[in-house]
């Protein structure tokens, strides 16, 4: 009976020495985390001793683990905390992002104007004209003058023109849809040069999307999405095609008519 409670209290005893060790490696690397020390550098910690006086004693020495993949803005990764703390989790890498990779973009512009117009035009003029003299060739073919027995021509010509116009023009143009660009070019800043063209058709109707920009790799969402505001040089060409387009499109004679304008 004495020989069991003396193996129970020495494994309790070993139970309590592990957890007050793994507590300690804890504390230190947290401790050692929290000053932002790197390399050989340690915290020098203190331990009272008898009377008043105070011995510096140094910390043990920590590891230096290289950097792999990371800036030099960066902290090392603390191997310590890691491998002995329950909720410590270590820093995702920065995603690298190249050529041909895939991206959405979520296209969100809309654009509004308005324009009026008031145009007031008004002109008269007048011209009153009387031919007095002239001269005429006799059949001598020499000139002499010319006699008007019925009266002197003359010219008597009024002009009034009047033209008042208005006009008024609304344009309101919403664009929401997605579409899947592709990376053709990574800038050496960083920047990502991308391409997308989307090609829908719905039995005759058809709308082709072409789109082009450069964005950076910092605006890509974990989605692997961005914003088409955020684009710089974006280019949008959309073209339709189909019996819708051709219901709302003008005339060729109407389409004359505007580019020759004759009043």
């Amino acid at each position: 009976m004495n020989g069991s409670t003396a193996m129970r209290r020495n494994l309790t005893w070993a139970r309590v020495l592990l957890i007050v060790g793994a507590f300690c490696a804890t504390a230190d690397a947290q401790s050692n985390s929290l000053f932002h020390l790197t390399g050989n550098q340690a915290a020098p910690t203190t331990q009272p001793a008898l009377g008043a006086r105070e011995v510096l004693l140094p910390a043990p020495p920590m590891l230096v683990y290289p950097r792999l993949g990371q800036d030099d803005d960066t902290p090392p990764p603390n191997e310590v905390l890691l491998a002995t703390a329950l909720i410590a989790v270590e820093a995702p890498k920065p995603r690298k992002i190249k050529v041909h990779d895939r991206i959405t973009i979520i296209i969100r512009e809309e654009k509004r104007s308005t324009s009026d117009s008031d145009l007031k035009r008004e002109k008269k003029w007048e011209i009153e004209a009387e031919l007095k003299e002239w001269i005429r060739l006799n059949e001598a073919h020499k000139l002499i003058p010319q006699v008007f027995p019925a009266g002197n021509p003359a010219i008597d010509l009024k002009y009034d023109d009047k033209y008042e116009g208005k006009g008024q023009v609304g344009r309101k143009d919403t664009l929401v849809t997605r579409v899947t660009a592709t990376v053709i070019d990574v800038k050496p800043n960083g920047d990502l040069v991308l391409e997308a063209k989307k090609d829908i058709k719905v039995d005759e109707d058809r709308q082709v999307i072409k789109l082009t920009g450069i964005c950076r790799s910092d605006d890509v969402t974990v989605q692997n999405t961005v914003l088409s505001t955020q684009l710089a040089d974006a280019k949008i060409d959309i073209q339709h095609s189909g019996p819708t387009r051709d219901a709302t499109r003008r005339g060729w004679l109407a389409r004359i008519w505007d580019f020759i304008r004759p009043l």
